[in-house]
């Protein structure tokens, strides 16, 4: 997997009480949507606001946390990729222990150990995958490793198994034996085992998808990095559905094409997991007045000041372009933002995006989300205007898939129902979609049928009283509105411009 990122929009909070020293903790209800977060034993070496740490984790964001990356030697023995992974006397318990003990306060969880990613390469994996000797020596050592270090499962990145579809279809079934033979022996219970796969429409022809179905328990799916500017045409990096006049195989470049594609080889949807990204691609535009996508000639974006990677920034890098004047733009058909700071063009999701994908996910069918990564969401709630909330991103699919909330980060202990107040005024330069906090977003945005709510003649990025429901309003996002309900047992204010106890006169 790439490194990834993303930027603002829309949330709703409501916590359980801590103290400054206890782990922030999710309210979770049983749903049965996998939650699968990236973690990335790299982060912790980025500086300042970047450092990531299993200690950034808030309990119930996931229901699956997959380290990335293990690692394979030459002889197709397994080991740690960085030494810190692993005790020792100057890194202390390591990295895997930290993640595995983040089970003992988070009732549920599992961990897998993720072997391979895109700098890993596809030369060790077809050399393995070549005879049934080197798959077992493979097998035999990961399951071996990934017992020893505590983990309940093993997740494949190969990228891409492009001419060795068989020996990947191979291998998949002979690690799914030797995990249900080694259970019973261990007197332990079965270890899962996924697949980080492809989503373009071409990498989709490595895999036997029908004959690797019954041996994964799910896959991850890569539905993002369509668009990057390793090509000078700007274009979303994760577009939920295609675009009019797209062609040449584009159209095929886009979540819903992919997820379905997927279905119709053979991959039941209760096992097809749906990737997003915490991050955003970027270009520097060669004619800055070419805000559009699908403009060309344009080279890759700097590096920002924590991902250090041109053409690649992190949710909580773009935050802060909108926050210094960048314009953010909707595109109603992708259903996914971008946003531009000066010549600089960035694709990237928010939690407008994501709770369309999250909403995607529930209508069509499919087993869940996956994030790349828990790192390049805004982990420390200091994103201007988010209202302290750690991990925004993550905190849509948690309450879409979860039905929980996440904290803010200020110490506020925030019941349900309960308001902080209303954002500041946006912009219509940087218009945005910040919310009060204690609503439930309803599909967004809304088309208006006649005689119903519209934003004709109404402030850009304005709230209004519903007409139909004393309990939810509208917001005027780019002259459509977006639909939003007052939590239980509240009612929108509109002189107060939030959700209160109460109604209003007026109201039946």
């Amino acid at each position: 997997m790439r490194l990834l990122i993303l930027a603002s929009s829309l949330l709703i909070l409501a916590v359980v009480g801590f103290s400054q020293n206890e782990h922030h903790v999710v309210k979770r209800q049983s749903q049965n949507y996998i939650r699968a977060c990236y973690f990335t034993n790299w982060a912790k070496y980025r500086t300042g606001r970047g450092t990531f740490s299993p200690d950034n984790y808030v309990s119930g964001l996931c229901t699956h946390i997959l380290f990335a990356f293990g690692w394979m030697n030459e002889d197709f023995t397994v080991r740690a990729y960085d030494p810190s992974d692993l005790p020792t006397d100057w890194a202390g318990a390591g990295q895997y222990a930290m993640v595995n003990q983040l089970k003992q306060r988070d009732s549920g969880l599992k961990t897998l150990l993720s072997f391979g990613g895109y700098t890993f390469g596809t030369r060790l994996f077809e050399a393995m995958s070549a005879n049934p000797t080197t798959r077992g020596v493979f097998i035999n050592s990961v399951i071996h490793f990934v017992r020893q270090y505590n983990f309940d499962g093993i997740d494949i990145d190969w990228e891409y198994p492009a001419g060795h579809s068989s020996q990947f279809t191979l291998l998949m079934k002979e690690l799914r034996t030797a995990i249900e033979g080694e259970a019973p022996l261990a007197e332990k219970p079965k270890l899962l085992l996924t697949a980080a796969v492809a989503a373009g429409a071409s990498n989709i022809d490595a895999y036997e998808v029908s004959n690797i179905a019954g041996p994964l328990d799910f896959i991850n799916l890569m539905t993002y990095d369509f668009w990057g500017a390793w090509d000078g045409e700007t274009g979303m990096n994760a577009p939920l559905y295609s675009r009019a006049g797209l062609g040449g195989g584009k159209e095929k470049w886009n979540v819903d094409w992919a997820a379905n594609e997927w279905a119709r080889r053979g991959m039941p949807k209760n096992k097809i997991v749906i990737g997003m990204g915490t991050y955003g691609r970027g270009w520097t535009l060669a004619n800055a007045a070419n805000i559009q996508p699908g403009s060309t000639g344009n080279q890759v974006a700097p590096a920002q000041p924590y991902t250090a990677e041109a053409g690649i920034a992190a949710y909580y890098e773009i935050c802060e372009f909108l926050a210094k004047g960048g314009t953010r733009y909707w595109h109603a058909e992708h259903q996914v933002p971008w946003v531009v700071y000066q010549n600089q063009w960035w694709s990237y999701d928010d939690q407008q995006s994501f709770k369309a994908k999250t909403d995607y996910i529930k209508k069509n069918g499919f087993a869940g989300a996956m994030v790349w990564t828990l790192d390049l969401d805004d982990f420390n709630g200091q994103c201007p205007g988010g209202n302290g909330v750690k991990f925004p991103l993550i905190a849509i699919i948690v309450q879409e898939l979860g039905g929980g909330y996440v904290p803010n980060s200020n110490g506020t202990t925030i019941k349900p129902g309960t308001s902080l107040g209303p954002p500041k005024p946006a912009s219509t330069k940087a218009a945005s979609t910040n919310l009060p906090i204690t609503t439930t977003p309803t599909a967004a945005p809304v088309n208006p049928t006649s005689g119903a709510f519209t934003c004709d003649g109404k402030v850009e990025g304005g709230f209004y009283q519903d007409p139909a429901d004393c309990g939810s309003f509208y917001r005027c996002v780019y002259n459509s509105p977006v639909h939003f309900q007052c939590g239980p047992g509240t009612y929108w204010h509109q002189d107060l411009l939030t959700c209160s106890y109460g109604k209003t006169s007026g109201c039946v």
